[in-house]
């Protein structure tokens, strides 16, 4: 959610007028953006794996739970930082046999940022003091309960 989130401003900024761009934004951006969103998931999840399955690993993680949120505030000043003029770079290809030139964000900042919010976000975790805390407090309305 969160890249398709990033991605779409992203399109919007690409947008150049036109009903055939409008069509390809409104229908087929939103489409790419999920099946993005998809992939990066699936890629994040595997990159984020020995964060689950060591336990030193997981656990050092979710004391140091803030390192996610720094993670993600980091990497959205870097996709902000990509559209900035400073930044932006300027791609030049050939349609209809004229070279057009157009500026787009930075696209180590945008696609990095883009991969590293998703890793922040997948992988955070509450602290693992409230998280204790919850799960003695669950424990105790299931033994009632039971």
């Amino acid at each position: 959610m969160n890249d398709f989130i990033l991605y779409m401003p992203f399109a919007m900024f690409d947008y150049q007028g036109g009903i055939t761009n409008f069509v390809g934004l409104t229908l087929f951006q939103p489409i790419f953006a999920i099946l993005m969103s998809i992939l990066t998931v699936i890629v994040c999840g595997l990159v984020g794996l020995p964060i689950r399955l060591n336990s030193k690993l997981n656990t050092w993680w979710r004391t140091h739970f803030y390192v996610s949120i720094l993670i993600g505030v980091l990497v959205l000043v870097a996709c902000v930082i990509s559209l900035m003029p400073g930044f932006v770079e300027e791609i030049t290809y050939r349609m209809d046999g004229i070279n057009m030139t157009q500026t787009v964000p930075n696209q180590i900042l945008s696609i990095s940022g883009c991969f590293l919010v998703a890793i922040g976000t997948l992988h955070a975790y509450p602290p693992k003091g409230l998280q204790d805390k919850l799960e003695k407090l669950f424990n105790k309305a299931l033994d009632k309960n039971l």
